[in-house]
């Protein structure tokens, strides 16, 4: 079983991170919960009448197969990260899980009480001689952490590799003159939209920017308003992430180096 300290890690997991194979074990542990459940509701819903007998006879068969236990087992993990991911997974349908819905039972239903329990003993015996999975979910979790790893480093070499990193907003060129366009931009440059500096960090670039790929006035409307942007020392662009997937950059730079004001002039942060 993994340590507590891996079930809060493995709640930053992301659907993805699994397999198809490790996704269908999860679906298989699914329907033997659900119908666990729905047929200890029904159960307790039958505690009168003729049928009661049956329904005491099936029950007493249920308690030994107890599905928790089998899911616990079977997957290696606490019910609660299943139960999480398994809500997780349900709202991505490319990954093809489903959730049970719940069927209301009649207590003299003699055929369909069968069918259900019927349908129980397979998804738990499916489930109890399941082969081991080739990944583990532990497995995934260390996985998982040496990407983010891995990732955190080529964050921070991008960074380490940066003359001057700027937060820059798109506009039209038409807010430069004639003069301003073309000390600021290539003289074969097409595109009506550049980049205006706002505030970064090492080095201050340019107030404007020819971006980095054409963009048209019809794609502006869909395409990120700001960008965050890596320059080198000739102010060649390094790379550059729309802001709102820039996050993971913002939390290494830390508090901005300089800013410019709506003016152009420059200001630096103490």
């Amino acid at each position: 079983m993994l340590s507590i300290a891996a079930f809060t890690l493995f709640a930053s997991l992301t659907a993805e991170d699994f397999t198809a194979q490790q996704v269908r074990l999860l679906q298989v542990a699914l329907d033997t919960e659900t119908l666990s459940q729905q047929l200890t509701k029904a159960y307790s819903n039958c505690q009168h009448g003729e049928s009661a007998i049956q329904w005491n006879a099936l029950t007493q068969e249920l308690e030994s197969l107890p599905a928790l236990n089998v899911i616990e087992q079977t997957l290696e993990l606490p019910m609660e990260s299943y139960r999480d991911f398994v809500q997780t997974l349900a709202l991505l349908p490319s990954r093809n899980v489903r959730l049970w819905q719940n069927r209301e039972l009649a207590c003299d239903d003699e055929d369909g009480r069968e069918q259900l329990f019927r349908e129980y003993r397979e998804a738990y015996f499916a489930l109890e001689l399941s082969p081991p999975l080739d990944l583990s979910f532990a497995d995934t979790l260390v996985l998982r952490q040496q990407n983010q790893v891995l990732q955190q480093q080529r964050y921070q070499q991008l960074i380490a590799s940066s003359n001057s990193i700027t937060i820059a907003n798109i506009v039209h060129k038409s807010e430069l003159s004639a003069i301003e366009q073309a000390n600021y931009l290539h003289l074969d440059y097409q595109s009506d939209y550049i980049f205006r500096s706002q505030k970064g960090w090492k080095h201050y670039p340019p107030l404007f920017l020819g971006m980095h790929r054409y963009l048209s006035a019809a794609e502006l409307a869909d395409d990120s308003q700001q960008w965050l942007i890596f320059l080198n020392h000739q102010q060649h662009f390094i790379s550059a992430v729309p802001l709102t997937e820039a996050r993971s950059y913002l939390e290494l730079l830390g508090p901005e180096h300089w800013s410019f004001d709506r003016h152009g002039n420059l200001k630096r942060n103490p």
